[in-house]
């Protein structure tokens, strides 16, 4: 006689993707200051350093849908504790189950709004952080992923309130550090944009909106164990 054992196991993919994008950042930091542009001994390290400092701005909007994705998901399946004491936990699954807000149909942003509508939860203040910031976020994802390119003029003699600003330039400026490794000649976005300063505050802000999201059902974000591990 023959006995069958099934076992069964969960990931949550978004704490692989936080721990990834908090690596990145870390890396991107301390590569930043040891680098020189234009020198050859610093080739592989300015690679490395670009790499990181993409790698991360995905990363940490990969990790924003896979959080709410899995808040979904644990309502769909068994339930799991975190989520079964939810009112609408059966509501959430039901939904869920076809197709809302599963498809690429809903921002991630709405992804999250949805869940706070159906349980009358304090909705985010959309003029303000963290929801401007990951706003951003998202924003400078797709441009980097679904990249076109673009000429970008770069006046010489010009005071900077007489130039016409990069749509980024006025989006981001002020909000972190620039890359340290660019100059006069290099343009806002990418070169000055893209540093070590906007990995940080891209993994930054994904905590903090993904923070006041569980703050609001008054539950442990899935993350909280290994929040000193990553920094976050």
């Amino acid at each position: 006689m023959q006995t069958q054992v099934t076992m069964s196991s969960r990931h949550y993919l978004s704490i692989s993707h936080l721990s990834a994008a908090s690596l990145f950042a870390e890396r991107s930091t301390e590569l930043e200051p040891k680098l020189t542009l234009g020198e050859n001994e610093s080739t592989n390290g300015l690679r490395e350093h670009n790499a990181c400092i993409v790698s991360t701005i995905m990363l940490s909007a990969a990790f924003l849908e896979a959080t709410i994705n899995e808040f979904f998901s644990d309502c769909a399946e068994d339930p799991y504790a975190k989520v079964a004491t939810l009112p609408t936990c059966k509501l959430m699954a039901k939904l869920w189950s076809r197709g809302i807000p599963k498809t690429a149909s809903y921002s991630i942003l709405e992804k999250y709004e949805i869940a706070l509508d159906l349980n009358e939860k304090q909705p985010f203040d959309k003029s303000s952080h963290p929801y401007q910031d990951v706003k951003l976020l998202v924003e400078l994802r797709n441009a980097l992923i679904h990249y076109e390119p673009e000429t970008i003029q770069l006046p010489t003699g010009m005071l900077e309130e007489q130039r016409e600003l990069h749509k980024f330039e006025k989006k981001f400026r002020g909000k972190f550090e620039l890359n340290s490794l660019t100059g006069a000649g290099n343009a806002f976005y990418p070169d000055k944009m893209l540093g070590s300063g906007c990995a940080r505050w891209a993994v930054k802000s994904a905590v903090a909106l993904t923070d006041t999201f569980y703050s609001r059902f008054s539950l442990k974000p899935m993350y909280d164990h290994v929040r000193a591990q990553f920094s976050v």
